[in-house]
């Protein structure tokens, strides 16, 4: 589908996923009347909630037992915060968002909205895990969840492994702060 093929050379473009973007700029090749609104039903009806992963809410209560939670996000900051939201996981960490172009590069900001001695950056894309390990050094354990789209993708021989691989996100409430703050 040619939405697809649009999505793809934006994301290239941009280096992020954007579906404001993705959708203006399908919009001027679409010629039914009614396709973007469509389109938007289809995307903004989505059920993100039935969509999370088995554990990932319980994952997260277990991490608010040890810390402070908060989703960092790569995209843009309407569809990423909305999905967040409406996905129930916004609420989950009592509205600790923040959504980045490319989260390993705003650790500064980061670390000055939420100031810690140590970090646990959880993700299914190595490039993260590399930036934030580059950036923050040994106060960020790094924690590969291989479950995902990024996780099986190509390239992950690149970059250095993570401190820690969890085959599924439910794995998470399992660890203890020691295995989080040790990395091991």
């Amino acid at each position: 589908m040619r939405f697809w093929e649009i999505y793809e050379a934006v994301r290239e473009e941009l280096d992020f996923v954007s579906f404001p973007e993705t959708m203006e700029r399908f919009g001027l090749e679409c010629y039914e009347t009614e396709c973007l609104g469509r389109l938007s039903s289809v995307l903004y009806g989505f059920p993100f909630a039935e969509s999370l992963y088995p554990g990932a809410l319980e994952a997260i209560d277990h991490v608010k037992s040890l810390g402070v939670p908060v989703i960092l996000s790569d995209g843009d900051q309407l569809f990423q915060r909305y999905k967040i939201r409406v996905a129930g996981i916004e609420a989950a960490v009592d509205g600790r968002v923040l959504v980045y172009v490319h989260k390993e590069q705003s650790t500064d900001d980061i670390r000055n909205r939420y100031p810690a001695e140590h970090y646990v950056m959880v993700d299914d894309k190595p490039r993260i895990h590399a930036g934030l390990k580059a950036a923050l050094g040994d106060s960020v354990t790094t924690v590969m969840v291989c479950q995902g789209k990024y996780a099986t993708e190509a390239g992950h021989h690149n970059y250095p492994e993570a401190d820690l691989s969890l085959d599924s996100i439910r794995d998470l409430a399992e660890l203890t702060a020691g295995q989080l703050r040790g990395g091991g």
